[in-house]
């Protein structure tokens, strides 16, 4: 009875293990396809670009500074309001710089009068000059005619000379007082322009951005009163490698962009001549259009173009790296995924360019789910 059991049992565990590998015979005859999702080569426009940050800046922008020391009279400004070219910002010490034009003034009416009264003099030395002159040829004639004295000769001899001299004399005061009228209207010219300098008017329309004195502070020459900027004409001024200073041109074109959307394209409007030895970089930048609705200090996203052109590509995920540094794609082969070489080119926007594309514009490849596939492996396509 003890022998039958077991031979019982013995014929149960070889059915069983029978049962097993038989199941396991029937799974591993049966293969599971991979579910992947396909796309096809996308036509787009291909960048080489350097991907940096710059900030906008106005192009025009000014400290407004006090050209004439004193006292600031009459601040017309404050900050946030807008001026055009040639409104009065504000004047410096301007009762002080008024007096002084008008004693320039009075100095000049004087030094006109005294010439006038030198004038006078000159003419009356002139004058006295001649009949010196006549009363001398008279008394010489008198003199060889023996009807008069030596001495009384010789007196008028003198009075003629002394004329003479008294007539160079009045000349050269004459000039002397075209010298002072010279001295003079120089002195009104420069206390005039000292008045017009007090006088600061906006250089060009734009915006008071900042406010640094305030109505009756004084300010020395050179002093900043105020800051302004033209908010209508912006640029951008990025700082880029040193690595990258031969491919950058005149031509070359940038993108800006703010929180991934794309503002606007520009050319560059400046490259710096040299390069930062400290940083090892330089500045470029870029005039922005006026419909760019941008404001001066905003930081952005830019893309400095390098090279640009057409092509097919596919989404950057679907390239896979492969030994040697080369580059694959699965493609679809009827149930299975056939592993592809492909050349690559630019990055753009998640996509890769694909540059021998001319056997592969009708296959479709797997872009998603492509990296649990082999080589011939079985695919399932959503």
């Amino acid at each position: 009875m003890k022998t039958q059991k077991i031979i019982a049992c013995a014929l149960s565990v070889i059915c069983l293990m029978g049962c097993s590998k038989k199941e396991d015979t029937e799974s591993a005859s049966q293969t599971v396809a991979i579910k992947v999702k396909t796309g096809s080569l996308t036509p787009m426009r291909f960048r080489r670009q350097i991907q940096v940050q710059g900030c906008i800046q106005p192009v025009n922008s000014a400290k407004i500074a006090a050209r004439a020391a004193g006292n600031i009279d009459a601040l017309k400004v404050k900050e946030g309001d807008r001026v055009k070219a040639g409104d009065i910002l504000f004047q410096t010490d301007q009762v002080n710089l008024q007096n002084q034009v008008l004693i320039a003034e009075q100095n000049l009416k004087v030094a006109q009068q005294n010439k006038s009264i030198a004038e006078a003099d000159l003419k009356i030395a002139k004058t006295n000059l001649e009949k010196a002159r006549l009363d001398f040829e008279r008394d010489e004639t008198l003199f060889k005619r023996n009807v008069i004295t030596k001495q009384a000769f010789e007196n008028m001899e003198v009075a003629w000379k002394n004329a003479q001299a008294t007539t160079e004399k009045a000349e050269t005061a004459l000039a002397y007082k075209d010298v002072l009228i010279t001295q003079a209207e120089t002195s009104l010219q420069i206390a005039q322009k000292n008045l017009a300098d007090s006088i600061i008017r906006a250089p060009y329309d734009g915006v008071i951005t900042a406010k640094y004195h305030e109505t009756g502070e004084f300010a020395a020459g050179g002093t900043a009163v105020l800051a302004m900027e033209d908010p209508t004409h912006l640029e951008a001024s990025v700082f880029i490698s040193a690595i990258y200073y031969p491919s950058i041109t005149p031509e070359t074109t940038v993108v800006l962009s703010l929180h991934g959307l794309e503002l606007c394209r520009a050319k560059l409007s400046y490259i710096s001549p040299s390069i930062d030895s400290l940083t090892r970089t330089f500045e470029i930048k870029a005039d922005l259009p006026h419909q760019a609705n941008l404001i001066s200090g905003t930081l952005c996203d830019v893309a400095v173009i390098l090279a640009e052109r057409d092509g097919l590509g596919l989404p950057s995920d679907a390239i896979l790296s492969r030994a040697g540094g080369q580059s694959a794609a699965f493609a679809i082969n009827g149930d299975s995924a056939e592993e592809l070489p492909v050349t690559t080119g630019f990055t753009t926007d998640g996509f890769t360019e694909i540059l021998d594309n001319d056997a592969l514009k009708e296959r479709q490849f797997v872009i998603e789910g492509q990296y649990f596939l082999n080589n011939g492996s079985q695919v399932e396509v959503q």
